[in-house]
């Protein structure tokens, strides 16, 4: 993970320039708890309707913590948000972030289809599949509408109802 030091305006920036715009975590115990964020309430309830999910439908290992971290990027006008997974009887998987990034004002909807995605692909690459379909494989996340879903084979359900 980046060094990052705090500027005279009291915000923290890394060493590439990004802006430290939220840190979480999520446990089985306590599900998602925001520790700091400078983001829209859109984006730590996202968090919370993703981290319902999380409890259940994980195949080959139990994830047992994902912590993670947001960044601004102004260049190009995005949050990039990497997570750090650990799964039971294994250490953390490393900081990582693999697919689309979201702008700050998004809608919520679209904010949570992008979280769900880089959250899947961070999981999968701990080894973990995760939502497993009722038919077997993964479900993939998607924006459906105005609606963050869940979908296996055709069929849909709204992300945070698992």
């Amino acid at each position: 993970m980046a060094d990052f030091f705090d500027r005279l305006d009291g915000s923290r920036v890394n060493r590439a320039g990004y802006e430290r715009v939220l840190e979480a975590t999520w446990t089985p115990q306590q599900n998602v708890r925001v520790t700091s964020t400078d983001l829209p309430d859109t984006w730590a309830n996202a968090l919370h309707r993703l981290g319902r999910d999380l409890h259940v439908r994980q195949y080959n290992g139990s994830i047992e913590r994902i912590e993670w971290i947001a960044d601004y990027d102004p260049d190009i006008g995005a949050v990039l948000l990497l997570s750090d997974v650990t799964v039971l009887g294994r250490g953390p998987d490393g900081w990582g972030m693999d697919g689309p990034t979201s702008r700050v004002d998004d809608p919520a909807e679209s904010i949570l289809a992008c979280i769900a995605d880089l959250v899947q692909d961070q999981v999968a690459r701990a080894r973990v599949a995760w939502p497993w379909g009722e038919t077997g494989g993964f479900m993939s996340p998607q924006l459906l509408g105005n609606t963050a879903v869940w979908s296996d084979k055709g069929h849909h359900i709204a992300i945070g109802t698992l």
